[in-house]
């Protein structure tokens, strides 16, 4: 009677056995006999210096490098090689000089054309690609994210705050675009019901002349017609004698 409380026993999962093939040696290490004097040599050797590397010395590159863009450029310097950049730009200590300045208002920018946005959107995309560079740089040298902070926070606010503004300024050129066409539309949509309703002024006119003109030919029909029988039956009558 308790045989329906009982529970199955757990299914245990498959365990997947991975053989591996053993390397084949050359007849040359297939086997080795132990030589003293060859280890001493070994171990003699080993006291020797070590020749640097050539792997650990910086590679040239091409001065003109597209990842030399994400670094800020000194002026008024005369450097040479990665002298010629600034690494860890953009913190507190900073003077003057390298401090960037406000951002764009909206007014400023509803006045640039759609080339000028264009260029100055990438430019505040690489001034942001290159703030992260230098961030990254200056969290690398081990110095606090206060410092960080506070020296590139306000340029990455400016950045944003600047193309948020270039966004609205298009999307209010988009908004007057649109209502733009669609007034041109309405337009288009009044010039034409004005166009059909004179066509439609002009063949009621055209026809209710017709309908005059087909009237008047009828009525001078009749008037005609009486007026044939009316001669006719005068004809027809007999002359009365006089006493």
């Amino acid at each position: 009677m308790f045989s329906s409380f009982l529970r199955a026993p757990r299914r245990c999962q498959g365990i997947v056995f991975k053989r591996t093939l053993a390397n084949v040696l050359s007849e040359n290490t297939a086997l080795q006999v132990y030589d003293p004097n060859a280890a001493a040599a070994t171990n003699k050797s080993t006291d020797e210096p070590t020749p640097t590397s050539t792997t650990t010395q910086k590679i040239e590159t091409s001065k003109t490098h597209g990842l030399y863009a994400f670094f800020r450029r000194k002026q008024g310097e005369d450097l040479v090689g990665e002298d010629q950049y600034d690494v860890l730009g953009g913190l507190y200590e900073e003077d003057v000089v390298n401090r960037s300045g406000r951002a764009w208002k909206a007014s400023e920018l509803r006045l640039k054309s759609f080339t000028d946005l264009h260029t100055l959107w990438y430019v505040l995309l690489r001034e942001q690609n290159l703030l992260a560079t230098q961030a990254e740089e200056v969290r690398r040298a081990g110095i606090a994210p206060r410092m960080i902070q506070l020296g590139m926070g306000p340029k990455k606010r400016e950045c944003r705050l600047s193309m948020a503004r270039i966004k609205a300024v298009m999307n209010e050129r988009r908004l007057a675009y649109l209502g733009a066409v669609q007034l041109a539309e309405e337009e288009k949509e009044a010039e034409l019901d004005r166009a059909v309703l004179k066509h439609q002024i002009t063949q009621f006119n055209r026809g209710r002349k017709a309908l005059r003109t087909l009237q008047e030919k009828r009525v001078a029909a009749e008037r005609r017609k009486e007026r044939l029988t009316r001669q006719k039956d005068e004809k027809i009558k007999p002359k009365t004698v006089s006493a």
